[in-house]
């Protein structure tokens, strides 16, 4: 494998309403990268949440405020911050924020849920 870089044209919008996730082509499924950018809650409904079964993934903030709903846990989040996500913890975001997420190994759309909660 050789190095390579990406710029912003080399992404794939995924527009998903309240986010929209910049994803970054990776020449590797040991990992992958993506920016993301919050206006709301995802998922939009409070009782939902997205649940990764087959990967971990850190998220840094690089812009706004906002919160992580990761697990048990909410973390008010901004510039900065990092906030780590083990596989198998629900997960939500909101707020009006932007956030870097490294996944290991690398995301797949059949390995990710949504859950609703009671």
């Amino acid at each position: 494998m050789k190095p390579v870089k990406y710029s912003h044209k080399d992404t794939n919008k995924i527009d998903l309403g309240t986010k929209v996730i910049y994803k970054y082509p990776t020449p590797t499924k040991e990992f992958d990268i993506a920016r993301m950018v919050v206006k709301g809650r995802n998922p939009e409904k409070k009782n939902k949440y997205l649940l990764e079964h087959g990967c971990d993934f850190v998220i840094y903030i690089i812009k706004g405020v906002g919160k992580v709903y990761a697990g048990k846990e909410i973390f008010d989040v901004k510039l900065n911050d990092v906030v780590f996500v083990p596989k198998e913890n629900k997960f939500a975001v909101e707020g009006n924020f932007e956030y870097i997420t490294v996944d290991v190994p690398a995301f797949y759309l059949e390995q990710s849920e949504e859950i609703q909660t009671d």
